[in-house]
């Protein structure tokens, strides 16, 4: 994939960055993309070699969120009964950076806390797995993280099916 400045890629562990520049490592030696993390202002430096170890990907596209709402309105998955279990899964899970895992755990987190109620621990979860779905909807189809929450929330109402487009 070729990259540009100004392109707005998503990286694994950080989210959205747009990257700055192109420039060789003052310590590397190597070349490198200057990302820059739009939600702390973070500077990344990946080494150019290195972007698909990484896991750098474009902001999906249409059938990328279809995917990913598709993944929202789906069945719970099967969880482990005992919260600490439960928790560990969902942490390793959210590690990942994959969009429709995230998805995957919001969904299960959204589904529990409407039926059973959710730990501390899972709330504070849910509120940071939703971030980086509400950055990349809010990218994607270039509305706010609130009318982005919105969507992904209306999943969750009877009779109320989000429009994506």
């Amino acid at each position: 994939m070729p990259f540009f400045k100004g392109q707005v890629l998503v990286h694994p562990h950080h989210g959205p960055a747009v990257v700055s520049a192109f420039e060789t490592h003052p310590r590397l030696q190597r070349d490198c993309m200057v990302l820059e993390v739009q939600s702390s202002h973070l500077m990344v430096w990946v080494p150019l070699d290195q972007v698909e170890h990484v896991g750098l990907r474009p902001v999906l596209d249409q059938s990328g969120l279809d995917n990913l709402f598709s993944v929202l309105r789906g069945t719970a998955d099967e969880e482990d009964q005992q919260w600490s279990r439960r928790f560990k899964d969902n942490t390793e899970k959210l590690a990942t950076g994959d969009p429709m895992v995230i998805a995957a755990v919001v969904r299960n987190l959204m589904l529990r806390s409407n039926s059973q109620g959710l730990s501390q621990a899972e709330r504070e979860m849910l509120r940071h797995a939703r971030q980086p779905l509400l950055t990349e909807v809010s990218l994607a189809l270039d509305i706010s993280e609130q009318a982005a929450s919105d969507m992904i929330d209306a999943v969750w109402c009877v009779g109320t099916e989000p429009e994506v487009s």
